[in-house]
């Protein structure tokens, strides 16, 4: 499980954050992520990735938007921390 760096939308209105996932279990599952993105004056945003079916090995590369619903304006940069992940067998 990997999160990249969290980028500033050129449109302003959130930030990217990439994250990949890779089974490295011996039977296929697919995974639920929950990604906290926090920046300085109170820019606080989750975001939740799942996944297909992934066989034994098979990666998957997902990208989404994080934005704060209380108004806080989105820095340039910000904090990312995997908050769980769920994996479920198939």
């Amino acid at each position: 499980m990997a999160v990249k760096e969290p980028v500033r939308k050129s449109s302003g209105d959130g930030m990217w954050v990439s994250v990949e996932v890779t089974n490295q279990g011996g039977e296929s599952a697919s995974y639920e992520i929950e990604i906290r993105v926090t920046g300085p004056e109170g820019f606080n945003a989750t975001v939740r990735a799942t996944t297909n079916v992934l066989a034994p090995g098979e990666q998957a590369s997902q990208a989404h938007t994080a934005m704060d619903m209380s108004g806080a304006p989105v820095p340039e940069r910000a904090e990312v921390s995997i908050v769980s992940v769920t994996r479920a067998p198939s």
